[in-house]
């Protein structure tokens, strides 16, 4: 009898360790998937605000030796997988471009995360990127803030590493992450880089259906004013620069078809299409902007996974970034990095893992 009852205290006491154990794991997940979201920059922009060098980041080219930037895209991290530790080739691939290219900047294509849950992904993103020492620069693709966070909390995040470049940007102009780094050799700038926000989703009335966005008129001013200030700052001449957004521009079709027309001239282009664009559902314009600004002759883009195709198409070098990773859905002999030079003369090459 005295035993029954020593074995009903144990089996008690172990039934409220498990209780009090599925308790603290039901709160934690609860507070897991609790939405956030991060803080709306404070900075704002109008037109009759002046350019000033500080306005950008500045990173110091070696006169020595070529500037190497580093794009890797739709890296597509998500706390369900990585929980679990199985974080597939991303990683990997992430690490043995670093290690064999050594580039001077990384540029973070957008669609780092994706689906539902991504607070502990973006975290250990920020780590892993920290853990190279070598300055990285984000964009919004259209799935980061899909999930459980927004793109502001996913900034918050990213501004914690002691390398990330990152501004959120001015909060009127629509979106986050609208920013400019300039890399200077010598005190003159001898590329600017621009880097935007090309959004998510909206829904057309007009088409009756949900599609890709695009780039908005707001953004396209500041834009211009950016290129302007760089202009003046620059004796009147423009500045170089290249544009890096997630979504392609719609000139992207239009650039691949006078490639296949040309009978995949080398002159014209290099790369693969193997799916459709997947551009805004509109033509709001940016590529007009480009040239008649005239100083950005490349603009990359990410999204469409199984793309890699650059085209020179009216002045402008238009580029699929290589994706990284075999998350959401990949092709296995394209899988890596694009790597952009800049020298005497500015190179673009795939780079295969």
């Amino acid at each position: 009898m005295i035993k029954s009852k020593k074995l009903n205290k144990a089996s008690k006491i172990i039934i409220s360790v498990i209780a009090v154990f599925l308790a603290i794991v039901l709160i934690l997940l609860t507070v897991w998937m609790i939405p956030v979201k991060g803080e709306v920059s404070s900075d704002y922009w109008c037109s009759t605000m002046q350019y000033t060098d500080d306005y950008a980041v500045t990173i110091e080219k070696d006169p020595d030796k070529d500037f190497k930037i580093l794009a890797i895209s739709d890296v597509q991290l998500n706390d369900a997988i990585d929980l679990f530790g199985l974080k597939g080739t991303a990683y990997d691939t992430i690490t043995k471009l670093v290690t064999e290219q050594n580039p001077d900047l990384i540029v973070v294509m957008g669609d780092t995360v994706w689906a539902a849950f991504n607070k502990v992904s973006v975290k250990q993103f920020v780590k892993f990127m920290d853990d190279f020492k070598i300055p990285w620069a984000p964009i919004n693709g259209n799935h980061d803030a899909e999930g459980n966070v927004d793109f502001n909390w996913i900034a918050d995040e990213f501004l914690k590493s002691e390398y990330c470049l990152l501004k959120k940007g001015p909060n009127n102009i629509g979106g986050v992450g609208n920013y400019v780094i300039n890399i200077k050799e010598n005190d003159k700038i001898v590329e600017s880089l621009i880097l935007m926000d090309s959004h998510s989703s909206r829904y057309y009335e007009e088409l009756e259906e949900n599609g890709y966005d695009f780039i908005y008129d707001s953004q396209m001013d500041w834009y211009k004013w950016v290129i302007n200030g760089l202009k003046t700052q620059n004796g009147g001449e423009n500045v170089e620069s290249m544009l890096f957004i997630h979504i392609p521009l719609n000139e992207y079709v239009d650039a691949y078809n006078l490639y296949e027309q040309s009978g995949f001239d080398e002159n014209i282009g290099f790369g693969e299409k193997n799916e459709d664009p997947c551009p805004g559902y509109i033509n709001s314009g940016m590529f007009d902007v480009l040239k008649e600004t005239g100083s950005t002759k490349y603009v990359f883009a990410a999204h469409d996974h199984v793309n890699n195709y650059s085209v020179e198409y009216e002045g402008i070098r238009l580029t699929y970034t290589m994706k990284t990773g075999d998350r959401c859905y990949a092709q296995e002999d394209m899988n890596g990095g694009t790597l952009i030079t800049i020298g005497n003369e500015t190179t673009i090459k795939h780079i295969y893992c």
